[in-house]
């Protein structure tokens, strides 16, 4: 029998991972402590600068050459354990989320039906930042779950001229899986993927795979928070990992360039580091971001905001109801996140048809001293008038939201205080019409009912 603590925190989140089918095992650390990134070395070095320029790769990575009917291509393999920690989050965490959770992050129903042994993370570096088709991916990552652990391979554009069997290597690998992981992919690496397959007269497309890209979730929960949603950005954030000596991705097009020019590999290498940073950055990524989801890595009151905003936003409403009430029981609320939580919460209120605790939440924050928020008002207004047809209530509201208009909104030079002050107006004027037609109907005299047995009679 599952026991549920006093906690509500807690138990919000027994009741998310109960909705959720997930299991209880612990997410994310509190505030991991930032670490610093494992340098993913590899020990092949040339013997000379001769040799870097015959052997090329083979002389620096260990993979192999790849063979496919258009030409061949190195594939440079690593493979890691599934405790395996990329800052704070061991690799094999992923593997508990469930399904059903992945399709809340993608909010993508054709990721529930995907197993996440047949998901691949996927990353590109390309030979430039603005797509289009002058713009090639010279080394492709992808990582997967095999075999109890997790197997990376990086697909490396030696020369232009392999690009087809490049493609072709990759399209093939890529047919047994059934859904992709990237970051911010939608935009940039999917589109041009499909471009170069295009290009390459390939066949095989990249539509059918279902896709989770990991930006778009983070930007729900952490837009607000963070100096920026780049990958780097929260895996200092929020992984606990602080790369060290890692290469800039505006310089990764020029070192590439570079070494068409003059064939020297080992610049390259850091750009191949970069690149199996990002792709075990996606996975614990994954894991945390699901862990957030179904409440275990909740961490301050921030977070049962931007979640209550996630959950409004997908039309779970109970679940965004019950994270806003959490947010608003944190002491470590600021201000402006107590501002919106209120709205959201009462405005979510007024959308489900509970006009009491809407009203209730309105007159809390429209009488409090410190207030300079309009909507309060103006809501009590548009509640008397429509609901309760108490017109010298709403009227009363009105007034109240004019003066502090006029006196606070004006003066801190808001550019929409015309235009406010217009609308409240007009729903004054709108109110006193039916404040006199009331009136009216009140003082009209009303006609006597004619006896029973006249009515009869005629």
């Amino acid at each position: 029998m599952t026991t549920h603590s006093s906690d509500p925190r807690a138990l919000l989140r027994d009741r998310l991972r109960e909705a959720l089918g997930t299991s209880t095992r612990a997410g994310a650390p509190v505030a991991p402590r930032p670490q610093a990134a494992p340098a993913i070395r590899f020990t092949r070095p040339a013997a000379d600068g001769q040799d870097e320029k015959r052997l090329g790769v083979a002389a620096h990575l260990p993979g192999f050459w790849q063979d496919t009917p258009v030409g061949r291509v190195f594939v440079v393999e690593r493979r890691f354990e599934l405790e395996h920690e990329h800052g704070a989050l061991p690799l094999g965490r992923t593997l508990d989320v469930a399904p059903a959770l992945l399709a809340r992050l993608g909010r993508d129903a054709a990721l529930a039906a995907v197993d996440l042994r047949r998901v691949a993370f996927l990353d590109t570096e390309t030979t430039g930042l603005a797509g289009g088709t002058g713009t090639v991916a010279f080394l492709i990552g992808m990582g997967h779950f095999l075999d109890g652990h997790f197997r990376l391979r990086q697909y490396f554009l030696e020369d232009l001229d392999q690009e087809e069997a490049m493609i072709r290597a990759l399209t093939d690998y890529l047919a047994d899986f059934d859904g992709v992981v990237t970051f911010n992919g939608k935009t940039f690496d999917m589109p041009l993927l499909q471009t170069r397959i295009a290009m390459t007269r390939n066949r095989r497309g990249l539509g059918n795979l279902a896709h989770l890209d990991l930006l778009h979730p983070a930007r729900r929960l952490y837009r607000d928070r963070i100096p920026s949603c780049r990958l780097q950005e929260l895996e200092r954030q929020y992984l606990g990992l602080t790369r060290v000596e890692d290469i800039p991705g505006w310089e990764i097009p020029s070192v590439y360039f570079r070494y068409v020019r003059t064939r020297r590999f080992r610049a390259l290498l850091p750009v191949f580091e970069h690149n199996a940073l990002d792709i075990l950055s996606l996975v614990t990524l994954a894991a945390h971001l699901a862990a957030v989801w179904r409440g275990d890595a909740l961490r301050d009151a921030g977070d049962y905001l931007a979640l209550g905003r996630a959950c409004e936003h997908d039309g779970t409403h109970d679940e965004a109801l019950e994270h806003y009430h959490a947010a608003l029981g944190c002491d470590d609320l600021r201000p402006v996140e107590r501002q919106e939580c209120e709205r959201r919460l009462s405005l979510l209120f007024k959308r489900l048809g509970r006009q009491d605790d809407a009203l209730t939440l309105w007159m809390r924050v429209a009488n409090r001293r410190e207030n300079r928020e309009l909507y309060p008002l103006l809501e009590i207004a548009k509640h008397h008038e429509r609901a309760t047809k108490d017109f010298a209530a709403a009227r009363a509201a009105c007034e109240r939201a004019l003066a502090l208009l006029d006196v606070y909104h004006a003066r801190m030079g808001y550019a929409r205080v015309n235009a406010d002050r217009e609308a409240i107006m007009q729903r004054i004027a709108r109110i006193d019409l039916r404040i006199v037609r009331e009136q009216e109907k009140a003082a009209k005299p009303k006609r006597k009912a004619k006896p029973v047995a006249a009515q009869e009679g005629e």
